[in-house]
């Protein structure tokens, strides 16, 4: 039997059967949708509330963007090669969805640092921007980066979306490790409804790939594998810790939560981070709205 919920609510039935690789991408606009509608859920009350509304605002103008931007169908990758692959080039789609956002972001209230990075986004030369691409991607950012990085990756994060939801339907292959559409690290896992699969959802293309519960994402093994939770703190958020390697992954419970949106309510357990980074666990993946999060979020 499975588990039912709200309108809208991610579920997963109880009937097992055979385990989809991949769930459906919802498709960009819907992604972005659902995240605003979640940071906006989540703000009022938390103790991070002033970010928590600022990144529903980028989060609805990221929306409005998803649906503006187009871009020819992918050819086939070639050589086993990722359809997105963040190892080459940042795709020039980003370019174009960042002139979109500026000005969707240009009337957003919020402190100085946030009006003077969308200011010098919006000032910096062509080579300069695909160079903060390439950073954002590799993970590399440099002191200069930090405080635009939020807004660079939020366009980042919609040219990805919008050309994973366009891939062909069974175009993406199994991997071993990140995400089968970019390479990306996952940002947290989805545990889901009666059944309790889990699937880990990327931070950049919003693609959902099924994983094996009890088990660490990056080494395999599940026999250092354990659980943290904030004590005290009631939510859907747990820690997977992994022992053998270090790592840890923020797992969300959709049954706590039926409305939860992985990016929004990572944001939004960050206590669960400081507890664990204290015990010197190295976190898999970024989230991309805490890219810079430090100088805006002192409204």
């Amino acid at each position: 039997m499975s588990s039912s919920g709200p309108p809208g609510a991610l579920i997963g039935g109880g009937d097992l059967g055979e385990v989809p690789y991949l769930r459906p991408h919802p498709g960009a606009s819907a992604v972005f949708a659902r995240r605003a509608a979640r940071f906006e859920a989540l703000a009022p009350g938390h103790a991070a509330g002033d970010y928590l509304a600022l990144l529903a605002r980028v989060a609805s103008a990221q929306r409005t963007v998803a649906e503006r931007v187009r871009h020819a169908p992918l050819p086939p990758p070639v050589g086993g090669a990722l359809p997105l692959d963040l190892s080459g080039p940042p795709p020039p789609l980003w370019r174009e969805a960042l002139q979109h956002l500026l000005p969707e972001l240009s009337g957003v209230a919020g402190p100085p640092p946030v009006r003077a990075a969308l200011a010098r986004l919006g000032q910096l030369p062509p080579a300069e921007l695909e160079g903060l691409a390439e950073r954002l991607l590799a993970g590399r950012l440099t002191p200069i980066d930090v405080p635009v990085a939020l807004f660079a990756g939020a366009a980042l994060q919609v040219a990805l979306t919008v050309r994973a939801a366009g891939l062909p339907a069974g175009s993406l292959a199994r991997v071993e490790e990140g995400c089968p559409a970019c390479g990306a690290s996952p940002t947290a896992g989805m545990v889901l409804g009666d059944d309790k699969l889990r699937y880990l959802v990327c931070g950049l293309c919003a693609t959902s790939w099924h994983h094996t519960r009890v088990q660490c994402v990056l080494c395999r093994s599940a026999a250092a594998v354990s659980y943290l939770v904030v004590d005290g703190v009631a939510g859907p958020a747990r820690a997977e810790t992994c022992d053998g390697c270090q790592a840890w992954l923020k797992l969300l419970y959709v049954e706590q939560a039926p409305l939860l949106e992985p990016l929004a309510d990572d944001v939004a357990t960050l206590a669960l981070d400081q507890l664990v980074g204290e015990r010197g666990y190295q976190r898999l993946g970024q989230n991309p709205y805490l890219l810079g999060s430090a100088g805006v979020a002192e409204a």
